[in-house]
């Protein structure tokens, strides 16, 4: 499923109906968070809730750009159903004239087709009641969890949000967990909802569940050479897994480069200042009353 896709935005009436039902959906991203970093400022409560939902559509996106499962705890999971080709025997002579050796060998192998999908946690099927519940990925008999659904899985790991986030680990849980609570809350009395991941749209809408990838991901599968060599495992030089620099990783995947960090010392110089200027206001206003200034 094609279509053009708007960048990752959590829906008004998610965000409003946390904010409103505190005593509904408790924890500690109701409140100001004190930031990891002495250079951001707290949060308000809804602009706490935007900046954890940014990071993780990063986290996801850079999970399936990397043909890897993620599947997020109370929601669903964004996986890949892969089907393998069988060699091809024999070469067309029209391609031979058009494509040179490389490409025709590759065509000529076993080969990977990939489609990607995601697949609805279980507990929202009793009010998806419009929705054609038919199967995302054939599983192996070989793969007994049920959290293994597709290919390469992962758990959603809160960890680098937070980091990402410069918050709190349970900030990031309790968020997480209030937001697809109140997606389930509004689904089941009928309200329609768009969920904008970046990568991909999914709509409830009508009691029914649609979702469409951005054509990126389709490009990204179609490339044969690049995805083929994602597939395999041990082709990073040993000296290279050693060397590299986990800061540096760090810093090059999309949670890293998401909030840009500033200077930490000049932050903490500006509020030195503004804490004297308002410590030296007090002493004014307190002179002030005192009449110090009357004639």
């Amino acid at each position: 499923m094609h279509s053009k896709i708007k960048l990752y935005n959590l829906n008004k009436k998610i965000k409003n109906s946390i904010i409103n039902n505190k005593s509904r959906y408790p924890g500690h991203h109701q409140f100001p968070s004190q930031r990891t970093n002495d250079s951001f400022k707290p949060l308000e409560p809804k602009s706490q809730l935007l900046v954890i939902w940014r990071a993780t559509c990063e986290y996801l996106k850079e999970k399936v750009t990397n043909y890897k499962g993620v599947n997020l705890k109370g929601f669903g999971a964004f996986t890949y159903e892969c089907k393998q080709t069988l060699p091809r025997l024999g070469i067309n002579l029209e391609d031979a004239k058009t494509k040179n050796f490389d490409q025709l060998l590759l065509e000529k192998k076993s080969r990977h087709l990939m489609r990607p999908c995601f697949i609805i946690d279980t507990r929202f099927l009793p009010v998806l009641t419009r929705f054609k519940n038919k199967e995302e990925v054939t599983k192996p008999a070989s793969q007994s969890s049920i959290y293994q659904k597709g290919i390469n899985m992962t758990y959603c790991n809160p960890g680098p949000i937070a980091i990402g986030c410069y918050l709190k680990q349970n900030v990031v849980e309790d968020g997480l967990k209030s937001i697809f609570n109140a997606l389930y809350d509004l689904i089941s009395i009928g309200r329609n909802i768009c969920l904008k991941t970046g990568f991909c749209n999914i709509n409830f809408i009508d009691r029914d569940l649609k979702y469409s990838y951005s054509p990126e991901i389709f490009n990204m599968i179609n490339d044969l050479k690049a995805s083929e060599d994602k597939f395999k495992w041990g082709v990073t030089p040993v000296k290279k897994t050693w060397k590299e620099d986990t800061y540096e990783k760090w810093c090059r995947s999309n949670l890293g480069s998401m909030l840009e960090k500033p200077e930490t010392s000049l932050m903490r110089t500006v509020d030195n200042k503004s804490q004297m200027l308002k410590i030296m206001s007090l002493d004014l206003s307190s002179t002030y009353t005192n009449g110090f200034y009357k004639k």
